[in-house]
């Protein structure tokens, strides 16, 4: 007779799991191991700025995956519906533990601006899983502000107002 928490000689095991999944599983539980070890760290007190490197690439992450989710028409109602769950979970964890440290909530609003640390970050996750990242687009070069030059109209020394 098997001992409690032994097998018995008759018990199977499950089947393996298959190890390489498709994009979605895959992206979403390195992003939620990613929030657990933030979380931890928050628990711990020890916020470094690695953390928030973290915290915010799993917070630029769940928001494109969410939007990418939603827009992929090849997925049916249900896996739509479980995957969007699962990131709503990661997306809880992130902002239970921005509630803890307050400091972290300024990287999850929609006008933060990602660090080259995050960016990079989110990249590498992203090449963990076999999915090559789009191409980062450069941030648009504005053109050095020069004083508009006022036009020379000949013979007139005033405004038009004051001429008429």
């Amino acid at each position: 007779m098997a001992r409690p928490g032994q097998r018995g000689s008759g018990a199977r095991r499950a089947a393996p799991r298959n190890q390489r999944r498709d994009r979605d599983e895959d992206v979403i539980a390195v992003l939620a191991r990613t929030v657990r070890e933030v979380e931890a760290a928050v628990q711990r007190g020890r916020v470094t700025p690695g953390v928030r490197t973290k915290f915010q690439a799993v917070a630029l992450l769940v928001r494109e995956e969410h939007a990418r989710v939603k827009a992929d028409g090849s997925l049916g109602d249900t896996r739509r519906a479980e995957q969007l769950k699962r990131l709503d979970g990661v997306a809880t964890i992130l902002a239970k533990t921005a509630v803890r440290d307050t400091g972290l909530l300024s990287l999850l609003s929609e006008d933060a601006v990602a660090t080259d640390a995050a960016r990079s970050l989110t990249r590498e996750m992203l090449r963990a899983v076999g999915v090559e990242p789009a191409p980062e687009e450069a941030p648009p070069v504005e053109a050095p502000f020069a004083p508009a030059v006022p036009e020379r109209r000949e013979g007139r020394i005033g405004p038009m107002t004051v001429i008429r």
